[in-house]
């Protein structure tokens, strides 16, 4: 039985990744393909490319975004993104979809053609920067003359690039949409707004997940609070033996405890 993993974005919130990986891990299910947007592409990458989940997200959360971006000062963005790929080869040398140990898939839009498109083969630290390359904030990233932004205004949770190879898809959606009250100020309707856009196209992934996980816990934190890097890796953590506990009877999960 072949088990893909479908990691979605959402900035400091895709560090809950990682917490899921590590239960995942100790539940004894085995991941067998996966494929992340914007920070589900960061999780994604790390974990194909053997990091240890926990190592993995003290790693991300320490890489400080003032180190990674400088101003751009162009018409199309606020920072340029480029300087993160150093950064990324620290961790990535061979920088290739074939030096991971299982098969990655990035989703980015591509603003030329306006679509989604699936990186799974070439050069992998570009495609990741693309994926999470927010408009408006940094400047596109350009592969092969095509610009390129976060996958996530497209396709947030990428589950159904999984379907055709795997029996079971497990979907992590770290940008649960919840009602809040609670709305003043420009940062927080900014935020709201873009988890609102977010959500929109991870209600049509839905259907292609046969478990969701999907940490309600997580609406308290924003696009930035790296600074929270445990609490959101905890709670992705026991959100996963939470599902798997009390779903352990759900005809998708049975098969995975019991396989």
């Amino acid at each position: 039985m072949r088990v893909g993993l479908a990691l979605s974005g959402g900035g400091a919130r895709g560090l809950a990744h990682f917490g899921v990986l590590k239960a995942l891990k100790e539940l004894g299910i085995e991941v067998h393909e996966v494929a992340g947007t914007s920070a589900g592409a960061i999780a994604g990458a790390f974990y194909t490319n053997g990091y240890d989940p926990e190592e993995a997200m003290k790693q991300v959360s320490g890489t400080s975004l003032f180190k990674v971006v400088w101003p751009a000062f162009s018409w199309r963005g606020l920072f340029n993104i480029s300087k993160a790929e150093e950064v990324f080869r620290k961790y990535f040398e061979n920088d290739s979809f074939e030096n991971a140990r299982l098969p990655f898939r990035i989703v980015a839009t591509n603003l030329n053609s306006g679509q989604k498109e699936v990186f799974s083969e070439g050069p992998l630290i570009r495609p990741m920067m693309a994926s999470c390359c927010l408009p408006f904030i940094f400047d596109p990233v350009e592969i092969n003359g095509q610009l390129y932004v976060d996958g996530g205004i497209v396709n947030n949770l990428p589950a159904e690039v999984l379907k055709e190879t795997c029996d079971i898809v497990i979907g992590v959606n770290v940008v649960p949409v919840i009602h809040d009250d609670n709305l003043s100020g420009m940062k927080k309707m900014i935020e709201r707004i873009s988890m609102v856009a977010l959500s929109a196209n991870v209600n049509n992934s839905r259907k292609h997940c046969d478990i969701l996980i999907e940490p309600r816990e997580l609406r308290s934190f924003g696009t930035f609070d790296l600074k929270q890097a445990q609490g959101i890796f905890d709670i992705g953590y026991e959100a996963t033996h939470h599902l798997f506990e009390m779903d352990k009877n759900e005809a998708p999960v049975k098969s995975l405890l019991n396989s």
